[in-house]
């Protein structure tokens, strides 16, 4: 007999990490609970799919994707989710897939908190209420993107500096401003002086290595901070850093903000 596919599709935005109620941990408690209660379960095979750190303004999400791909292949007999933001904010493209995707290949949908059963609507859209529901979402989401927005852009206006990692020289102080590092602040002024001198950046890089100074990848290896291989520099400066060092305008006391690559 063919196993009825519940696939149990999670999802945890940056902006939930905060809210237990909505952690991976307890939305799979509560999907599986819930499909444990379905006539279905007996001959059930459960499939779980978890985009953990997404938003979920688009559908541009791995687990998601991959969830759809298998509808398309007519392998999903049913999705269930805690509730209709799970799935998705957006309230065009989630309705969509619901009202119009979801049928074409007889893939049920469950939205647990919402008391929401595609079986029980028996072909029906779920009405006003459902269709609220979908723009209550999309609303929050937009809201929570302003707030977010506002929030870092006061923050910035304050002078806090918003990245977690300060570039080398520099440390966060008590009130999240950049301040120069005790540790290594000497050694970008004795960077600059040595250009000031006269000095190119290869003979800068060779005399930082002659003293043994330890390369910002090195030193922040060192801090726990191990966000780069280090394993091949074996304590050379290159001169690509030198120059790096050198062109940034932080160094001068321009506060840059706002700045992709």
């Amino acid at each position: 007999m063919k196993k009825y596919v519940i696939a149990l599709y999670i999802r945890l935005s940056l902006e939930d990490f905060k809210t237990d109620s909505l952690s991976i941990s307890s939305q799979r408690m509560i999907l599986q609970e819930h499909a444990a209660g379905l006539e279905e379960y007996g001959n059930a095979e459960l499939m779980e799919f978890v985009d953990n750190g997404y938003s979920g303004a688009n559908f541009e999400r791995p687990a998601v994707q991959e969830l759809l791909d298998l509808v398309r292949a007519n392998r999903i007999d049913c999705i269930m989710v805690k509730d209709f933001s799970r799935f998705g904010r957006n309230s065009l493209e989630t309705g969509y897939f619901i009202e119009r995707v979801f049928p074409i290949f007889h893939t049920r949908f469950i939205s647990v908190s919402d008391d929401f059963d595609t079986k029980k609507l028996k072909g029906d859209t779920g009405g006003m209420e459902v269709a609220f529901k979908y723009l209550i979402t999309e609303y929050y989401s937009r809201d929570m993107s302003v707030k977010t927005k506002t929030a870092k852009y006061m923050k910035m206006r304050r002078g806090e500096y918003q990245s977690k990692i300060c570039p080398y020289g520099y440390c966060k102080g008590d009130n999240n401003r950049m301040v120069p590092d005790p540790e290594t602040s000497c050694v970008i002024q004795m960077i600059f002086e040595y250009a000031a001198s006269g000095m190119n950046s290869a003979q800068i890089a060779r005399e930082l290595h002659s003293q043994a100074i330890p390369t910002p990848g090195e030193y922040k290896a060192l801090k726990g901070q191990k966000y780069h291989d280090v394993s091949r520099t074996n304590g050379v400066w290159s001169n690509s850093t030198i120059l790096r060092l050198l062109a940034d305008e932080r160094y001068i006391g321009t506060y840059v903000i706002g700045k992709r690559l």
